[in-house]
């Protein structure tokens, strides 16, 4: 891995992870939903992402059915949608004489378009729950996009640095050690990137890694690592600076959020702890080899990631030393944003 190329990057650009739009591809909640009608022309190209100044609004029923792979809308008439193969988010149907094109943004929310040949217009539909539940799922198998993958796609984080990562994060910030792994969220894999995966290397008889005796044996063929030395941690905080328990479990993107027993149906919540506020997020990055122990402290608004405050703080020690130094003076020069623990 290319470490000083990838400390410029993380120094150049502070980029909070955004949930991708095929996150809730088998997500979204079945149930009631307003939907908000307008017209306009010429019709939108691309996905409509919402509808301003609704000319109609009406309740309309939501129904997830086949596994996802089919979404019927119950309005004036029923409307059945069908899964785009190469993009789960996105439904397609059809009526006499026009194609109807829905997609879904969140859980909660989605959009669609009634587009008819020859006509320069359009109808538009935003479509917000109101009351719903979540689809029955049993026997479809929902996969993670992680069991979709090859293996060759992922890495997985050095147990002995995770491990440490939270034990820094969770002495500095007063998490009882027994509770550190319920407030502070580390990712076990990461998917591989161009600056994580270099290929497969070729070096000469004699260099480290590469047995001399191998006699007419030009090269040898180095394989990367499938274990990788960076290591993300996530903690959530309430408004007033409270650590809230925190999970990815049951999340097809691997986004952190309350672990609050109340919200086990997304579709139907009752919350018994308070909205996350803000997301922390610390990345330790290390390359003993190459005198790299840094850690970078990020501090962004858990609703739309936008990041407020962050710090890349460089270890001037090696191991455990120089790792705690670096998270300590990241987590100052973002303000010490922790103020207690929700318990």
């Amino acid at each position: 891995m290319k470490y000083r190329r990838l400390r410029q990057s993380v120094l150049a650009l502070v980029v909070a992870a955004v949930t991708p739009h095929g996150a809730f591809a088998n997500g979204l909640c079945a149930g009631d939903y307003m939907a908000s009608i307008n017209g306009v022309s010429p019709p939108i190209q691309g996905k409509v992402t919402e509808v301003p100044n609704p000319q109609q609004q009406q309740l309309v029923r939501v129904e997830v059915q086949d596994c996802a792979r089919m979404l019927v809308i119950h309005g004036d008439s029923p409307l059945a949608l069908r899964q785009v193969a190469n993009d789960p988010t996105q439904y397609i149907g059809t009526q006499p004489g026009m194609t109807v094109v829905f997609d879904i943004w969140s859980q909660d929310r989605l959009t669609g378009q009634v587009l008819m040949p020859g006509v320069d217009g359009s109808v538009i539909y935003e479509l917000n729950l109101v009351e719903g539940y979540s689809p029955d799922f049993e026997g479809c198998d929902i996969s993670r996009p992680d069991d979709e993958m090859d293996e060759e796609n992922w890495l997985i984080a050095d147990p002995a640095l995770r491990s440490e990562a939270i034990d820094i994060i969770a002495t500095r910030l007063g998490i009882p050690a027994e509770a550190a792994e319920r407030y502070v969220s580390a990712l076990r894999t990461v998917a591989k990137t161009d600056q994580s995966d270099d290929g497969v290397s070729e070096i000469l008889p004699g260099e480290t890694g590469c047995p001399v005796e191998l006699t007419g044996v030009k090269t040898c063929r180095i394989h990367p690592s499938d274990t990788t030395t960076i290591v993300e941690a996530n903690l959530l905080l309430d408004k007033d600076g409270l650590l809230l328990p925190a999970t990815t479990d049951g999340s097809v993107s691997n986004r952190v959020r309350v672990d609050d027993p109340g919200l086990g149906d997304i579709c139907a919540p009752e919350a018994t702890l308070p909205p996350a506020d803000r997301r922390l997020r610390f990345k330790f990055i290390t390359a003993e080899e190459e005198n790299i122990n840094d850690v970078q402290a990020v501090l962004v608004d858990a609703e739309n990631d936008r990041v407020k405050k962050a710090h890349y703080a460089e270890g001037h020690a090696a191991g455990l030393k120089g790792r705690t130094q670096a998270a300590i003076e990241s987590y100052e020069a973002i303000g010490s944003p922790v103020k207690g623990i929700h318990k």
